[in-house]
């Protein structure tokens, strides 16, 4: 008989802690930030509210937990898939697919980081801003490379940015997992939707 081996008690509160992010993830993206309670949470776990504050010094420290952990993970995930293609239109693709495989993955998670995120304190909004920015500055990137090696019309650059981040930001809004279309299958009909107004005309 196979013996398990037991968890050090490092790995216990880690575990327990990742838990407590599932359960809060789950509530907040059902019903609200604000409308969940630290005893809402603590049901989900199973547990006695009061033994959460031995993982949290407060609900808000779980948000900004969540909302930053999936900014993040929205951009690394998004210039992994930039740097692994070749021309602007294949980047501006890869980018666009990668946005979409997140928010089907981390569904939750981003219905929160969208709809929540100002409520975080003013350090962890003005991080949250810095990587948006860098997000709009990495596709700007991209719509210049195409334009300059004239793949690309001379588009105005920022209101292409700015289309290109609206189709993919409010998509969470009526995303489905179980949806006739894969995450792929979206971004790929609005690249094309898109890249056929930036395409340049002889």
């Amino acid at each position: 008989m196979t013996r398990s081996i037991p968890l050090q008690a490092s790995d216990r509160v880690q575990s327990r802690y990742g838990d407590l992010l599932d359960a809060a993830t789950k509530l907040f993206s059902e019903h609200g930030y604000e409308r969940t309670t630290v005893r809402m949470i603590a049901n989900e776990m199973g547990v006695q509210s009061g033994s959460l504050y031995s993982h949290i010094k407060s609900k808000e420290e779980v948000l900004r937990r969540i909302v930053i952990a999936c900014a993040e993970s929205l951009m690394v995930r998004v210039e992994d898939a930039r740097d692994r293609s070749e021309t602007p239109e294949e980047r501006l693709r890869a980018m666009c697919r990668a946005h979409m495989r997140v928010q089907q993955e981390e569904k939750a998670a981003v219905t929160i980081y969208f709809d929540e995120w100002h409520k975080l304190d003013e350090e962890s909004r003005e991080y949250i801003v810095e990587l948006r920015r860098r997000y709009e500055q990495e596709l700007a990137e991209v719509v210049e490379e195409g334009i300059e090696r004239g793949d690309f019309g001379p588009v105005d650059v920022r209101g292409a940015v700015l289309v290109i981040l609206s189709a993919l930001n409010w998509a969470y809004t009526w995303y489905r997992p179980d949806g006739r279309l894969s995450p792929e299958e979206i971004a790929d009909l609005f690249v094309d939707v898109i890249v056929e107004g930036l395409r340049r005309r002889d």
